[in-house]
């Protein structure tokens, strides 16, 4: 009764959990990563950041208004006429700025954080590519670790089955023990990798539903997705490398690090030019007895400021010198990335290649160890061949269907990373 309990219990939960493809996957963990939505806010900065360098070149105004009192008397303006003694004064005034000339430094600033924003919307992008690698390999490995647990789980039947016949066996003497105990110590040695195997489902599917933002409680099943062939025949390497180099993520973000880094030599060299901005001021330029004076002697005023640090040891002149530096730098640094990229590429594809290859060869050699497995049960049933021959051959067979799966889903992965790299 406890068996049939236990059995209506675990097809209950199967039959009640939630079954995912790959792609619904990736959405929700894309939908629900913290790191992404990290990623997204500082995008979301960088666009601020951007507004605020344009709108230095824009006008801005300013109110001022003051009232100041000292210890002895002095001479304010009672109004625009005459003057009287006291102690304390009123003043206020209205300004409008408007830059005429920074140096430079007001397009600069406009430019660099074009760059940044530009960085920081590569770097969602990439992000997110990351994120849909990330739940690949985790699904994946789930997949994979199922796959594994039913081959080890077939062999544990075969094994068991073959167990109790020899058991028979024995009692006939058609056997020895330590026949009898070699088959014992690969079914418990298979046994144990079937625990294994399902701790590595567990603690997987866990890490799958943090990646997904849902409830660690909810029953969840991955569905199993078909692996291409040929998956090289799609690709033109030599097309994907001119794109990788020119407009790929890497690519850009070190065509924008140049950008700031040029943005930052005009800043330096402007601060070394004079400012001139124009303005206009409604208002008293000096301090009245009563604050409604303030008003009613206001008047409008206006005209240039010019501001020139001429003179600071050298020290503007050092700090032009080190942006200049470091522009040549990050044009040295663009020109390694640009190997990196290529270097990249060609070592993805490579490794994509040989994946290729080595999913037909263990595909062909799962397909003889399964035809070998099915003579030698034959002939170990016929006593051809010895409990260890036996028990080896199972063994190949199993390691070759791990084997094969693995490589299967290590080559669609492949795939999926060298696509992210031309993105």
């Amino acid at each position: 009764m406890k068996k049939i309990w236990t059995m209506f219990f675990l097809v209950g939960s199967l039959a009640f959990a939630r079954e995912i493809t790959l792609e619904e996957a990736i959405q929700e963990s894309m939908n629900h990563s913290k790191t992404l939505k990290i990623s997204e806010k500082k995008l979301q900065i960088s666009k601020l950041n951007r507004s605020q360098a344009i709108k230095k070149a824009l006008p801005s105004i300013v109110y001022n208004t003051s009232y100041q009192r000292t210890e002895y008397e002095r001479n304010i303006s009672k109004n625009k006429s005459s003057m009287q003694l006291e102690k304390g004064g009123y003043k206020q005034s209205i300004t409008i700025s408007q830059p005429i000339f920074q140096g430079g430094a007001i397009i600069a600033g406009i430019q660099g954080a074009k760059a940044y924003e530009t960085i920081a919307d590569l770097s969602y992008v990439q992000e997110g590519l990351n994120t849909r690698l990330k739940t690949i390999r985790t699904f994946s490995n789930i997949v994979n670790s199922k796959r594994n647990l039913q081959a080890l789980e077939n062999s544990e039947k075969q094994l068991q089955k073959r167990y109790q016949k020899q058991e028979a066996q024995l009692e006939l003497r058609l056997i020895t023990k330590t026949d009898l105990l070699k088959t014992k110590y690969n079914l418990l040695e298979i046994q144990s990798l079937i625990a294994k195997a399902k701790s590595n489902i567990e603690v997987q599917t866990e890490d799958l539903k943090f990646q997904m933002g849902i409830d660690k409680e909810e029953q969840l099943e991955v569905k199993e997705f078909n692996v291409p062939n040929h998956l090289t025949d799609t690709i033109d390497f030599q097309k994907d490398k001119e794109k990788a180099l020119e407009s790929s993520i890497q690519s850009l973000i070190a065509k924008s690090q140049v950008e700031i880094a040029k943005a930052q030599e005009t800043a330096a060299l402007g601060n070394m030019l004079p400012k001139i901005n124009a303005f206009a001021s409604y208002g008293v330029a000096t301090e009245r007895t009563k604050w409604k004076q303030t008003r009613e002697d206001a008047e409008w005023m206006g005209g240039l400021s010019v501001s020139w640090n001429v003179f600071s040891f050298g020290s503007d002149y050092d700090n032009y010198q080190i942006a200049k530096l470091e522009k040549e730098n990050k044009e040295l640094s663009e020109t390694i990335a640009q190997d990196r990229i290529e270097l990249t590429l060609k070592t993805a594809y490579s490794e994509l290649q040989r994946l290729e290859i080595l999913r037909e060869s263990r595909k062909r050699g799962l397909e003889a160890a399964e035809l070998n497995f099915s003579m030698d049960q034959e002939k170990f049933d016929s006593g051809l061949i010895s409990t260890i021959d036996y028990l080896l051959s199972e063994t190949q067979l199993r390691e070759a269907r791990v084997n094969y799966y693995q490589t299967e889903l290590d080559y669609y992965y492949a795939f999926e990373y060298y696509r992210s790299l031309l993105v």
